[in-house]
This record gives C-alpha cells, sequence and structure tokens, in this order.
C-alpha cells in the first residue's frame, strides 16, 4: 500500500485540473506519451511518487506555460521523492507528522494555537522528552530519543535565512501545566522569553479570564504557502498523527477563529510578562527533589511499563 501524502495530493490535483482545462482525456493523454492509462490515473489520484521528468512530460503535452507553476509543480515531484533529513534518525514516523516537517519547511507562515502544551516548534529537549515518555505512544527508550531529536531538529525552521514566521496562542493551561516537574517548566518558559526576541516570532497567551472562546475545540495550526499550489491548509494533531483539512471554507473558518483568539489573548508585552511571573513560581516552587531530572523518569517508566518487542 502507497504512502499518500498531502504533497501527493496537491501535485494530483493540479495535474488533474490542468489535464482537464485542455480537454484531453486519460484515455488520450497516455496514448499520445506511450504510457499505460493506470499511470496518470495513479499520478492524479496521488498514489505513485512520480518522476519529475514524468511531470515535465504531461505539462508540455498540456501545453502548459505558466514558468512559475511549472517550477512549482515540478519542484513539488522533485521534493516527493526525496529522504527527509529525518530519515537521518531512522525513526519510523506517522505519515502526517512526516507531511508536517515537510510542510514546516515550505511554509511561509504558521498560526498555531495550543492549550495545554508547548508547541513543538519552541520546545525545550527536557520538555519533550516529558511530553513524549508521557505521551506512552512510543515503547522504547531508543525510540522517544529518536523522536525528541527530529522534535527539537525541525526548529532550525525559526532561524535559517529565511525563517518561517511564526505566530503562537497559548492557553495559559500549557503555561502551568508541569510537564515533567517544576525545573523543566522553569527552563522551558525562560527558554519562550529567548525566543520572543526573535523578529519572526509572536507569541500570546490566551489567560483563564478570558473564559469562553473559539479555542475550546481544540489545538489547531493554520500552515500557509506560497508556489505549490495549494495556499493554506489546517492541521489538527492527535494521538497517532494528524489530520489535514484543506477546503476553503474549512480553511477561512480557522483563520477567524485564530482571529478571534488572538483578539482575546493578552497584548505581547502582557503575555511575556506572564509568562516570566509564571517561570518565577516555578522556580520558587521548585522543591529540592525536583532537581532530579524528571524526563528521565518518564523514560524509565515506559521501558517498564511495555513489553520489549
Amino acid at each position: 500500500m502507497p504512502n499518500y501524502t498531502i504533497r501527493l495530493k496537491w501535485l494530483g490535483n493540479a495535474l488533474n485540473k490542468i489535464r482537464k482545462e485542455t480537454g484531453l482525456t486519460i484515455e488520450a493523454a497516455a496514448e499520445r506519451l506511450g504510457w499505460p492509462q493506470s499511470k496518470i490515473s495513479r499520478i492524479e489520484n496521488g498514489m505513485i511518487r512520480a518522476h519529475w521528468g514524468d511531470i515535465q512530460d504531461l505539462l508540455d503535452l498540456y501545453g502548459f506555460a505558466d514558468p512559475d507553476q511549472r517550477k512549482a509543480l515540478i519542484a513539488l515531484a522533485k521534493s516527493i521523492r526525496e529522504r527527509g533529513w529525518w530519515h537521518t534518525y531512522g525513526a519510523n514516523l506517522p505519515q502526517p507528522f512526516t507531511d508536517l516537517l515537510n510542510l514546516e519547511t515550505i511554509s511561509k507562515e504558521i498560526w498555531a494555537y495550543e492549550t495545554q502544551v508547548i508547541p513543538g516548534l519552541l520546545q525545550t529537549r527536557d520538555y519533550a522528552l516529558a511530553v513524549v515518555g508521557g505521551s506512552r505512544i512510543w515503547e522504547r527508550r531508543e525510540e522517544v530519543e529518536k523522536f525528541v531529536q527530529i522534535r527539537t531538529a525541525r526548529q532550525t525552521v525559526l532561524t535559517r535565512s529565511d525563517p518561517l514566521h511564526l505566530s503562537v496562542i497559548l492557553g495559559e493551561a500549557a503555561l502551568r501545566q508541569r510537564v515533567g516537574g517544576s525545573a523543566v517548566m522553569h527552563h522551558q518558559l525562560r527558554h519562550l522569553l529567548t525566543l520572543a526576541e526573535l523578529p519572526n516570532l509572536t507569541i500570546q497567551v490566551l489567560p483563564f479570564s478570558a473564559g469562553a472562546s473559539t479555542g475550546i475545540f481544540g489545538p489547531f495550526e493554520v500552515l500557509e504557502f506560497t508556489g505549490t499550489g495549494v495556499t493554506e491548509v489546517v492541521y489538527l494533531e492527535n494521538l497517532l498523527g494528524g489530520l489535514y483539512l484543506e477546503n476553503e471554507t474549512e480553511v477561512h473558518r480557522y483563520r477567524l477563529a485564530f482571529q478571534h483568539l488572538r483578539a482575546s489573548a493578552l497584548p505581547v508585552a502582557d503575555s511575556l510578562k506572564l509568562i516570566g511571573m509564571i517561570a518565577e513560581e516555578m522556580s520558587s516552587d521548585r522543591p529540592a527533589t525536583d532537581d532530579r531530572e524528571p524526563p528521565q523518569y518518564a523514560l524509565d517508566s515506559v521501558a517498564q511499563e511495555q513489553p520489549q518487542r
């Protein structure tokens, strides 16, 4: 069974639309190229990772001359066949998450709302260890370690030469939930304040006092692109992977929800002040025994509770 990815779907949909605009049927296109009909059908349905040369042949056949769109579609086809940087870690990742890693590298901007955890792009290593270990998804310690390495390595999109623009709204619970213990949370919150100095990053907090809001239905991310044929998608994460929404009306609703959340959240300066206050609370509340490394215990418990394969 092939791996259906959102990028394969984008490419297939674009080629299907272009072919239909020319008035060619799959049968006619296949005959002119000397290909099996099933090859074009599978490409358009996102079932195979076609070589970029095949995509170029299809565009030539269709007389598709838009240089920017041609370049974008061929680049998309090349990226689909390339092994992602995370493969060097040897981890077996859910397909929706590998899609997210890809999309983060080509995103122009991301709007993220989180209710209980700090987003992966902003997590410290110890915080990520506590989150991943506590999820009980990964059975062995080495799997947890590899996944955490990937989660932290992906953060380079914020500091590359053409950085991703990230706007984050954090529910106050995400700041107060003692993930990994007070020491880990203190360091994580201080890390947020350091990252907030980046000109391409905006952090706001939705306080408990905001009451009911569009955020009560859960966290989400809106990703915006250029040059892919698709301008925006919404990513909804779950325990085993994630779900993408591409329908224009659905994406618009989530963009509107984020704008409402932004209006309800504290201004940036007040948000950073609250993060600093909670960080100090974590520091003062930390018992002496909390100097140990909580993520280590989370990993040990995973190794003890899960059967070895």
